[in-house]
């Protein structure tokens, strides 16, 4: 059997849902079948998280945003690694990954499609900018996966054939979600009560995650609900506008912002709820996570996340954009704690069947060999 190398280009600059869904691919990989290179064209953090997993990966950075220089430096790693695939993630990788691979003779370029380009880039020069970028290199890939049914429809609507698309959901490890401190020690470090009723959002702290409408909810739901606290988990460009707006909002006390927290599996097992108020969600991996470590879910019905969330079975759903709504859906869950409890059971084994790493990496092995014809 032919091994099939493949090479992935991120950005890397972060460590948000693409690198993790990178990550949880490559490790599930089937070395015998794939061989994967990661190519990160930023230092940090990304290319250290997957040389700590065994992941081969290396850092070609980006001196600019324009620095067209990076293409020749990734022909010559295509052609050294002797890759048959070049796998892109994210508008900056696809440009330069793209033409790369024609340069070095390759044929066969897979873009995994994760977003929704316009919902990425809320400035109109940035969104207007990086969508022509994105089209004039299009016609270079060879095969798109979407992560969604709601990313295919949305590449279909763009004009791309249907041919040229595969679903393929998001996957991840259960196992990585074994928390390394024991049950109540993250609470501990951070002075919360063990009976403090806790509601998190997780995620890049980016307009399109919805953390103004979760804050306004969070607000509404403190009026009744003095007791209860509001974590903001992660990192991002919005950080200190939103400290500022909790603050406005008169919830500051209320709120704890942790930062970047590099084993979101120490913080899932304290949580009471994990709240998903995105404006768009190509998928929704932070709901598989929360899913898989036994944590309710409230999200918003926008694009992946109907398909990972089943209102009222394994999860809550409630419209994007609607605080108000927001609020009774958190509150629905904490007044019924046991039949939230029961829907992050059912949520749990939805997870083993459908949405494992496994299952992803066979799935994307399995189009690799296909569009090699081996």
């Amino acid at each position: 059997m032919k091994q099939v190398r493949v090479l992935h280009v991120i950005g890397g600059g972060e460590f948000g849902g693409a690198e993790r869904h990178i990550l949880n691919l490559a490790t599930a990989m089937d070395p015998q079948r794939v061989a994967i290179t990661v190519c990160c064209l930023f230092a940090d953090p990304f290319v250290k998280v997957a040389r700590d997993v065994g992941i081969n990966a290396l850092a070609i950075p980006m001196r600019h945003k324009m620095d067209l220089s990076i293409i020749t430096k990734l022909r010559d790693v295509i052609k050294k690694e002797e890759i048959d695939i070049v796998h892109t993630h994210g508008v900056r990788a696809n440009l330069v990954g793209r033409v790369a691979a024609k340069l070095a003779g390759r044929d066969t370029v897979v873009t995994t499609v994760h977003s929704l380009l316009a919902q990425d880039y809320p400035g109109m020069f940035s969104r207007l900018a990086n969508m022509f970028i994105e089209r004039a290199s299009r016609g270079l890939t060879t095969h798109f996966i979407a992560v969604s049914g709601g990313l295919q429809k949305a590449l279909l609507q763009q004009g791309i054939p249907e041919k040229k698309i595969t679903v393929i959901y998001n996957g991840l490890n259960p196992e990585d979600f074994i928390a390394k401190l024991p049950l109540g020690t993250w609470r501990v470090n951070m002075g919360i009560e063990p009976d403090v009723s806790l509601v998190a959002i997780i995620g890049r702290l980016h307009p399109v995650k919805g953390h103004r409408i979760f804050l306004r909810a969070a607000a509404e739901i403190l009026k009744n609900r003095p007791e209860v606290r509001f974590v903001v988990v992660g990192c991002g460009p919005e950080r200190d506008r939103l400290e500022e707006y909790a603050n406005l909002l008169g919830i500051s006390e209320a709120v704890l912002f942790t930062g970047f927290v590099d084993n979101v599996a120490d913080i899932l097992p304290n949580l009471n709820l994990l709240v998903i108020p995105s404006l768009w969600e190509g998928f929704g991996l932070t709901a598989l996570e929360a899913m898989v470590a036994g944590v309710p879910v409230v999200a918003t019905s926008v694009g992946g996340l109907p398909e990972v969330v089943e209102h009222g079975s394994t999860g809550l759903l409630v419209p994007p954009g609607d605080d108000a709504a927001l609020a009774r859906g958190i509150n629905w869950m904490l007044d019924h704690p046991n039949e939230a409890l029961e829907m992050a059971e059912s949520a749990r084994k939805v997870v083993g069947e459908k949405f494992t790493a496994r299952v992803m990496a066979r799935k994307t092995e399995d189009l690799y060999r296909r569009l090699m014809e081996v």
